[in-house]
């Protein structure tokens, strides 16, 4: 695991640089110093050569002839750490080492002759040129060094020659000595070498280790982790980045998150449901609107919100929005809802469809509502036409003189008063309403005993009861504490319920009214008529709204959203409970005074 890191690769490289260098520096080194060792060889031989040939010219006779250097020769031979060769001046041997004591000049050198390169070399000489070679190794049977130099007379005339033989090997062992102590130089060398590259190794990625481990760190998600690096190198400038990084990521990520936690908050607050696709057309996010308009269980499996869907015929919608890249929208009917659906693509910054998105709005609401304003302005269109037309022809008849009868004259006044006054309460009533809801409304406050304001109202709306054969069973009680309130706005809340009751009940039926002191004061009403369904029960209260369109009215719808807000207004409660063909009971709760 250690040759993969970089402490190890820098070491080796370190090792090799050195060893390469080391190495190179030792070849020059040893060639050098061989090259030394040749030199200083050449140069001393010379030299001795030189004083040989001096002494030799001084003790050279008149004629030529060298005598007195037999027994000298081992004297030359130790001095000169050499073979010595004294030629006379055609270059035959006089005087060489090997020569026994009295040994004459001319004798034949050894048994082989001299060869050819030797030769030239002591012809060389003998003409007066000082030479180093190795011509004569072959003579020696071993790599020798030769240098020769001339023997001059008094007259500079060249009568002899000196040469010297010293065996190269001589010189070997001291250029052994040098490799060997330069071996173990480059040795030790070499291992300080790996002590100091895998210090200065370990030394130098001992921050870029901290700096891994603070990356690491960052990518699991800890971002207040820093390096420490306090150094002014190219490495502390890295750990200063890389803190100044982590810095910034952990300000950026917390910046996400906040920005990701209000998306979530605002998604999840929208009413309306709200789901992300990618590509493949799979749920990537949704909020819990959504489950609750399409009326399921939360959580909303997905796997069911694809079916579902899929059975809406959406899926394939949402294909062609992606190919498209154009948005679209359309109206489902979804168990007895209406539901617009917006869909949308999801486009990057490169113009490229990464996914889409669908706004569900359940429209219901709305569409009842729209329902509603058309059923209202059909209603006071009717209102306001019929008493208008009445009053129209009434008007036209008197004005054109063909009612002439005082007493058809006065009943055309009377129907003309009377439509006035239809259209005087259905004008009221609108303007009843709507300082009901904007709250403009004044109250009267004052301890109203409830039994007695029902005894009242009761008796008055019993001559209408009548007609249809209704009767109204009332018993009033005493023990009933007051009610803190307007007695007119009290008296015509009940007003509208009664009337409300005798109007939608079948002749010869019976509505009974009875109070009960509870927590609240506790009025009921109960009458035997046609009922409401349970789908059009919530919407009652709702101005303009009319449970039974096929039967003919001539309310407004206006009654019990009156109704209501009069009752909110003294603080209390209502509640409403019927069945089809069973009856309606209206519970109005209202707080007492003590």
């Amino acid at each position: 695991m250690f040759k993969k890191t970089l402490a190890f690769k820098l070491t080796i490289g370190f090792v090799v640089i050195v060893f390469i260098s080391m190495l190179v520096i030792g070849v020059f080194f040893i060639h050098m110093f061989r090259q030394y060792t040749f030199d200083t060889k050449e140069k001393t031989m010379l030299e001795k050569a030189h004083n040989i040939s001096d002494l030799i010219a001084e003790n050279t006779l008149s004629n030529g002839q060298m005598h007195g250097f037999g027994g000298l020769i081992r004297f030359l031979d130790t001095m000169t750490e050499a073979d010595v060769w004294i030629t006379d001046s055609v270059g035959n041997p006089a005087v060489f080492s090997g020569m026994g004591m009295g040994m004459g000049m001319g004798k034949k050198f050894n048994s082989e002759p001299i060869p050819d390169e030797a030769k030239k070399v002591i012809h060389e000489v003998l003409s007066g040129k000082d030479s180093v070679s190795q011509s004569f190794s072959s003579v020696y049977k071993e790599t020798t060094l030769t240098v020769g130099v001339p023997v001059f007379d008094t007259n500079n005339t060249v009568t002899g020659s000196v040469f010297l033989h010293a065996p190269i090997t001589g010189i070997t062992p001291t250029l052994n000595k040098a490799v060997s102590i330069l071996s173990v130089s480059i040795a030790i060398a070499l291992f300080l070498a790996i002590a100091l590259g895998l210090f200065y190794s370990l030394l130098f990625t001992r921050p870029l280790k901290t700096m891994n481990s603070i990356a690491i760190e960052m990518t699991n998600g800890n971002y207040s982790v820093r390096t420490g690096i306090r150094s002014k190198d190219e490495l502390g400038q890295l750990g200063g980045s890389l803190d100044l990084l982590a810095s910034k990521l952990s300000y950026t990520i917390n910046q996400l998150f906040q920005e990701k936690g209000k998306m979530s908050d605002i998604i999840s607050s929208i009413s309306e449901g709200l789901v992300a696709f990618d590509l493949e057309l799979k749920p990537l996010n949704y909020n819990n609107a959504l489950s609750d308009i399409m009326n399921r269980s939360q959580p909303y499996k997905s796997e069911l919100l694809v079916r579902d869907f899929d059975a809406l015929e959406i899926n394939s919608l949402l294909t062609t929005v992606i190919n498209e890249k154009k948005s679209c929208q359309i109206i489902k009917t979804w168990v007895n809802k209406k539901l617009k659906f917006t869909l949308s693509p999801i486009i990057d910054n490169n113009e490229n469809v990464t996914g889409c998105v669908v706004l569900v709005q359940d429209i219901s609401e709305s569409e009842r509502l729209e329902q509603l304003r058309k059923d209202f302005i059909a209603n006071v269109s009717h209102e306001f036409r019929t008493p208008l037309t009445v009053i129209k022809g009434s008007i036209e008849a008197l004005n054109d003189g063909a009612i002439e009868k005082k007493e058809d004259i006065e009943r055309y006044y009377s129907r003309i008063l009377s439509e006035t006054k239809i259209l005087q309460r259905l004008v009221g009533d609108l303007l009843e309403l709507s300082r009901l809801q904007s709250g403009k409304i004044s109250v009267n406050e004052e301890k109203v005993h409830i039994p007695s304001l029902l005894s009242d109202v009761t008796k008055s709306m019993q001559t209408i009861a009548v007609k249809k054969q209704i009767s109204i069973e009332y018993s009033p009680i005493e023990a009933v504490p007051p009610v803190l309130g307007d007695y007119d706005r009290l008296r015509q809340l009940f007003t509208i319920f009664i009337d409300n009751a005798i109007k939608y009940s079948p002749e010869k039926t019976k509505i009974s009214i009875e109070i009960a002191v509870k927590g609240t004061l506790e009025i009921k009403i109960a009458d035997k008529g046609y009922g409401i369904s349970e789908e059009e029960l919530p919407y009652v209260w709702e101005r303009f709204y009319k449970t039974d369109k096929s039967r003919e009215s001539n309310g407004t719808g206006l009654g019990l959203s009156i109704a209501k807000h009069l009752i909110q207004l003294h603080g209390g409660n209502v509640t409403m409970q019927s069945s089809l063909e069973e009856g309606t009971t209206v519970t109005v709760y209202l707080p007492y005074s003590e």
